[in-house]
């Protein structure tokens, strides 16, 4: 019994890692994106992969604000602005090391910033969560609130808030429904390609359909899909993204059927509705044998 139960135990945990690492490679292409845009608006270097460690001593957060602050005040002044942005002296210490008291500072003056602004709690993080790169995701979502704030004031954004603007328009004006007739096949796009093909990959059956170039139904749900950098494929989920291959593993981890049966009677004689619900995860119990 006791090595069923560590087999489960270790089941449970390489699953539980499947899942972890599915959601920290989701955040790539957010990072990839971010990472071009600093690069170019702020005119410096940043990869990828050192996308994080770039900001952490607050340096880069703190330059990015000032620039936003400064379009802003020119569009104003030249009559361009839609909304006028609160202004606030943001201190910076250039040379602040990592995980070092000024850099502590550095992003709690950003974040002061942020708040100025108007940005909600929602779309911020914690200073340790920045300086000690605990969280990543946060960050990012900050960030891509502030380049939709950037382009108000002529700042060009990065591919995501593009694609939001895209989907935007076709929100008010849609795509045509697509057709297929027998006599009549649509050639796939290479978006669709891709999409089917990730399909494929999750091990439970899972109704994709095409409604229009970028516009899917998945598992009942409506979601616009588009390709970032011709590589990576994205859901717009709420108010922001998720890779498609997270998106369908997020939908394997747990999938809720209602069921119904026909009605029992009480101790007093009266009907009762019995109904009960399946879930169908791959998660375990923490004590289950």
């Amino acid at each position: 019994m006791a090595k069923i139960g560590s087999a489960v135990r270790d089941e449970s945990l390489e699953f539980s890692q499947e899942i972890s690492r599915s959601a920290e490679a989701s955040l790539n292409p957010l990072q990839e994106d971010l990472a071009d845009w600093i690069s170019r608006v702020l005119d410096v270097k940043i990869p990828a992969e050192k996308f994080i460690d770039s900001l952490a001593n607050g340096v880069l957060a703190c330059k990015l604000a000032q620039l936003i602050q400064d379009k802003a005040v020119e569009c104003q002044r030249a009559g361009k602005a839609v909304t006028e942005l609160p202004q606030r002296k943001i201190r910076c210490k250039e040379n602040a090391s990592a995980e070092s008291f000024f850099a502590r500072d550095n992003v709690a003056n950003f974040l002061q910033w942020c708040r100025t602004i108007g940005l909600e709690d929602t779309c911020l993080f914690e200073t340790e969560g920045l300086v000690l790169k605990k969280d990543p995701k946060n960050v990012l979502v900050c960030i891509y609130e502030l380049a939709r704030i950037a382009g108000r004031y002529g700042i060009e954004p990065p591919g995501l808030v593009k694609l939001e603007k895209e989907i935007e328009k076709e929100q008010k004006n849609p795509r045509p429904k697509s057709s297929v007739t027998p006599s009549k096949k649509i050639k796939r796009s290479i978006l669709d390609e891709e999409v089917q093909s990730l399909a494929k990959t999750v091990d439970f059956p899972l109704e994709i359909q095409r409604i229009s170039e970028g516009r899917y139904n998945i598992g009942g749900k409506v979601v616009f899909i588009r390709m970032l950098r011709g590589r990576h494929i994205m859901v717009r989920v709420g108010g922001g993204w998720d890779t498609l291959q997270h998106f369908l593993t997020r939908h394997e981890a747990v999938k809720t059927s209602k069921v119904d049966r026909n009605s029992i009677k009480s101790l007093d004689g009266n009907s009762v509705p019995d109904e009960f619900y399946v879930i169908q995860a791959k998660y375990k119990g923490k004590g289950e044998a």
